[in-house]
């Protein structure tokens, strides 16, 4: 992957009631819930004075709603849909508890081999779909938010080949820098709250 840009960000979404209940989601269209809406809120408020340059976010009404609080506080930066910043589609297993969604997914992260059953996206699907999106993303302003998914974060680490952060809660801003050999990313949203 080209390194256009020398840093941008990554936003997951606030949170929505599936959340709460611990359901995947997946890319059913999931709306915030009362507190994500309010936790969204603040956050946008907090943004206010931060430079952003750019908005890309899924069109997935959690991530689109997220972004639309933020571009409120930034009318004059660029404001775009973008279809390969969806959530993973995670076929029938969309509804599962956690507990099976992390079960399936060391499974397969251990077998490299594993294909997932008809109507699941596989990970290097996710991983292409994504770099789309990213090199999109990247003709916008080299410098954008991207406001997506949990799933997306993972991917995005491994396609930029930068160590996993596990835990990626709701609303956690994240911000992507390349130094001239390899990307590293830093979680600012410690420095917001």
């Amino acid at each position: 992957m080209k390194k256009h840009g020398k840093t941008f960000y990554f936003l997951r979404h606030a949170e929505t009631t599936w959340n709460q209940k611990k359901l995947c989601q997946g890319t059913i269209d999931i709306d915030l819930s009362e507190n994500g809406v309010k936790e969204a809120t603040l956050l946008a408020q907090k943004l206010a004075s931060f430079p952003l340059e750019c908005i890309c976010t899924s069109p997935l009404t959690r991530a689109l709603r997220t972004a639309q609080m933020i571009h409120k506080h930034h009318p004059t930066v660029p404001f775009k849909i973008l279809e390969e910043l969806k959530e993973r589609n995670w076929g029938h297993m969309q509804g599962s508890s956690s507990s099976q969604m992390y079960e399936f997914e060391m499974h397969e992260e251990l077998n490299p081999d594993f294909v997932p059953p008809l109507g699941i996206e596989t990970r290097t699907e996710m991983k292409e779909r994504l770099k789309k999106g990213l090199e999109k993303a990247f003709q916008i302003h080299r410098e954008p938010l991207l406001v997506s998914h949990g799933r997306l974060f993972i991917a995005l680490c491994e396609l930029l080949e930068v160590p996993l952060i596990r835990q990626v809660p709701n609303l956690c801003l994240i911000k992507f820098c390349h130094d001239g050999s390899s990307w590293s990313c830093q979680l600012l949203s410690e420095d917001l709250y």
